[in-house]
């Protein structure tokens, strides 16, 4: 990048959340600083979307008390606000033959309740072949109307299993949060 101006750079159509800005800080010395695209959106209230890939090694390991998988980690002082999350599911193996939910939330050790913002129940069950899609959140999704026991600031959003998954699948995680300041 050396002896190039910015304008001569090759364009970037879309931006990761961990990307890197550019940005001249005129509230100081007026110094070019750098800034993540997640923080610059964060600060302008907007929404980031992360991709979460999971091998089925991933998936038959995510048990609510063992590795529930971490989507977004906390952050001090803030409260993630989930969207949306979208899971898209590709077999390659075993029928998945459990009876167990799929759950996603705030707080994966004390899943046993209500404490979670979604839920397929018996999800992937019987399922042997294909790619399936479940989508939770958005618009025209019913409300949930969970009461979680415990304060949502300073806690990551987690996917967790209630028992453990049996099958050969692996699964893309699409979530979708807003953070806010608690």
């Amino acid at each position: 990048m050396a002896n190039k101006k910015i304008t001569e750079l090759a364009a970037l159509t879309s931006a990761a959340s961990d990307d890197v800005l550019a940005i001249v800080d005129v509230s100081g010395t007026a110094e070019t600083k750098k800034i993540t695209v997640a923080n610059l959106t964060a600060d302008a209230g907007g929404t980031t979307t992360v991709k979460v890939s999971l091998s089925n090694a991933d998936v038959l390991a995510m048990k609510y008390n063992d590795t529930p998988i971490t989507l977004k980690a906390a952050e001090a002082g803030k409260i993630i606000m989930p969207l949306t999350v979208i899971c898209v599911a590709t077999h390659a193996g075993s029928n998945e033959s459990s009876s167990d939910d799929l759950r996603m939330g705030w707080n994966a050790a004390s899943s046993t309740t209500a404490d979670y913002w979604g839920s397929a129940r018996d999800w992937m069950n019987g399922v042997s072949s294909g790619t399936n899609s479940t989508a939770f959140g958005g618009p025209g999704a019913a409300a949930s109307s969970n009461i979680v026991t415990f304060s949502l600031t300073n806690t990551p959003f987690q996917i967790w299993c209630t028992d453990v998954f049996n099958g050969g699948w692996t699964m893309d995680v699409y979530f979708s949060y807003v953070m806010i300041d608690a």
